[in-house]
């Protein structure tokens, strides 16, 4: 009986975990206190499935999180006319919805008799509707080199408002910039 607690926990503390969404890079040689401006270099991805209004709603994300941040934004002239560079992107995939999965454990006793079991059952949705997962990546580098990178995505139903997706995709940029510029002193 004791063996089936401990596998039903190691099994609830399993199905908990979750694995951290953020990925940072950065080069820790980098002074990234001396930086004050960036720029967005010119969009030249003309693919089929460009999406330009989700490029401008990651762009207004970093504006307004690095402004909070006392950098300033400049045009893009050349890789000269800011302190840093920012490229944005993005992918969506669908993720269809898994079919559900449950175990049950149970015992019982009868006289003197006392019997354990263990129980399996799996069920398939029907008209599931799927959900995207949508990444978001910033690269970010001075005049002469990449400098840092970060990637996080969020996953929601395909049926998000404008105004929900705008929170979405700001609340995500605004994690993945969270300890940007990175504390370069605090490195192992």
């Amino acid at each position: 009986m004791k063996k089936l607690v401990i596998i039903y926990v190691l099994l609830l503390l399993t199905a908990c975990s979750s694995k951290p969404t953020i990925k940072i890079d950065f080069n820790p040689e980098t002074n990234f206190q001396i930086f004050t401006s960036y720029q967005y270099p010119p969009e030249a991805d003309t693919s089929f499935d460009a999406n330009p209004i989700m490029i401008n709603r990651i762009q207004t994300a970093i504006d307004n999180t690095l402004s909070a941040k006392r950098l300033t934004k400049h045009e893009y002239v050349d890789k000269h006319s800011a302190d840093l560079t920012i490229k944005v992107s993005f992918t969506e995939q669908e993720k269809q919805n898994n079919p559900s999965f449950s175990i049950g454990l149970g015992t019982s006793v009868m006289g003197s008799n006392s019997s354990s079991s263990i129980g399996l059952s799996t069920s398939v949705p029907i008209n599931s509707k799927s959900n995207i997962i949508t990444t978001i990546i910033i690269d970010i580098s001075d005049e002469s080199q990449a400098i840092w990178h970060g990637r996080d995505h969020y996953e929601t139903s395909d049926d998000l408002t404008i105004k929900q997706t705008n929170q979405v995709v700001s609340a995500t940029v605004n994690r993945l910039l969270t300890n940007f510029p990175p504390n370069t002193n605090q490195t192992n």
